[in-house]
């Protein structure tokens, strides 16, 4: 193929995800916890596919400099929303941003283990903080963009896990507990609300090539090379394309897996099988 047609071919392709996209979406999605690392990266595609982004974090100086580049090499609207998301009004705020932006795109991406330690090692106080984060702020963002978005049957909520979902083990117990949460929570939704036209996905992801990753380490003198990180640009390219496919996307994992853990189609059969019982029993 001549190198002019297959650019034109590109482009075409391009323009209509961006329109399918936007089409199913509206203009403006929200990414929480988008300062840097794969929040940024979920940013930047989501402007890509032409639409707006409200950017949430704590740190207002990174959200400006990201908002600024997308404005610049997108051409979309960005607003920047700095909220401490392990705040205890955090979930309230969040959902302020949709008093003056119509959010049809919710992305909750920040959730990392900020302790680290073994569960008797840290304050109680760290854990609740963590928690606060991790559950009340996504359980109370849930329920109210939930609303929102079934009322006008139609919307997107993807939450960004972990495979610390999957199961515990020593210095991970309340991080991994929130994610078996988190998980729990998005897989039940994806039943609920898929009916009504919203799509709802829980990411599973591994070791990520971000800034947090880097610094940990570093300080523990652990070459990256000798980590398989995985590119956040890959992970936020793919799982926007697989939004649709919940409840949940495994990265770099085959959907047809015979794994009942991991495999997205056989925890998708579970969840459909568990909710046609929930609906026998309650009606």
């Amino acid at each position: 193929m001549a190198p002019k047609m297959r650019r034109l071919e590109n482009e075409h392709a391009e323009r209509m995800m961006t329109a399918n996209f936007t089409d199913r979406y509206g203009g403006w999605a929200l990414i929480a916890g988008a300062s840097d690392g794969l929040g940024a990266e979920f940013a930047r595609e989501l402007a890509r596919r032409g639409m707006n982004c409200a950017l949430v974090a704590r740190r207002a100086d990174k959200l400006t400099e990201l908002a600024e580049e997308l404005r610049r090499d997108f051409g979309v609207e960005a607003r920047c929303h700095p909220i401490d998301l392990a705040a205890a009004d955090a979930g309230a705020r969040l959902y302020a941003v949709a008093d003056s932006l119509d959010i049809g795109l919710l992305v909750l991406n920040a959730g990392g283990d900020t302790v680290g330690t073994a569960f008797l090692a840290s304050d109680l106080g760290a854990w609740q903080a963590l928690t606060c984060r991790n559950i009340d702020t996504l359980t109370a963002a849930c329920h109210s963009f939930g609303a929102r978005f079934a009322a006008r049957k139609r919307g997107g909520v993807m939450v960004v896990g972990s495979d610390a979902a999957f199961g515990g083990a020593g210095r991970l117990s309340v991080y991994s507990a929130s994610k078996a949460y988190a998980l729990n929570l998005i897989e039940s939704l994806w039943a609920e609300l898929r009916p009504v036209g919203v799509d709802v996905a829980y990411l599973v992801i591994g070791s990520t090539d971000t800034p947090k990753m880097r610094k940990v380490l570093a300080e523990r003198e652990i070459s990256p090379e000798s980590v398989n990180l995985a590119a956040p640009d890959d992970i936020a390219r793919w799982a926007l394309d697989e939004i649709g496919a919940g409840p949940t996307l495994v990265f770099d994992r085959a959907a047809d897996q015979a794994n009942a853990l991991i495999s997205p189609s056989l925890r998708r059969a579970r969840v459909e099988h568990t909710t046609k019982l929930m609906d026998f029993f309650y009606g």
